[in-house]
């Protein structure tokens, strides 16, 4: 999956008849909420080298093991997002907001579907 978390903005890009950058960068800069995964690293919770995952889990199950990857964020972040798409639905200099909201929405999305199906790309 963690192909998916680069390639699938650009697809979304790509297949919207409005092409707006601050849309591609909002979906991109999403992908910042794994850097909980450094935070991890740096304060000795896991090796650099090694795997969260406890054992029979794979290599990559993020969701659910890191401070940002659980459902109490999913959660903020859905507010966020619906908030801001009502409040700042004319204001499009703070419409950014909104797509990197759902940016890191669609990143724990996908880190989602990777725990529960095993399947990564």
């Amino acid at each position: 999956m963690f192909l998916l978390h680069y390639v699938l903005p650009f697809i979304i890009y790509w297949t919207r008849k409005t092409k707006d950058k601050i849309m591609l960068w909002g979906l991109l800069l999403g992908n910042l909420i794994d850097l909980d995964h450094i935070y991890y690293r740096i304060i000795g919770k896991v090796g650099w080298f090694e795997s969260a995952c406890p054992e029979g889990f794979g290599s990559q199950c993020s969701f659910g093991l890191y401070p940002l990857h659980n459902p109490a964020s999913a959660a903020i972040l859905m507010v966020i997002a619906i908030s801001s798409f009502v409040y700042f639905k004319e204001k499009k200099e703070a419409k950014w907001i909104f797509w990197i909201s759902v940016g890191a929405l669609l990143n724990l999305l996908l880190d989602f579907i990777h725990l529960v199906t095993g399947f990564g790309i």
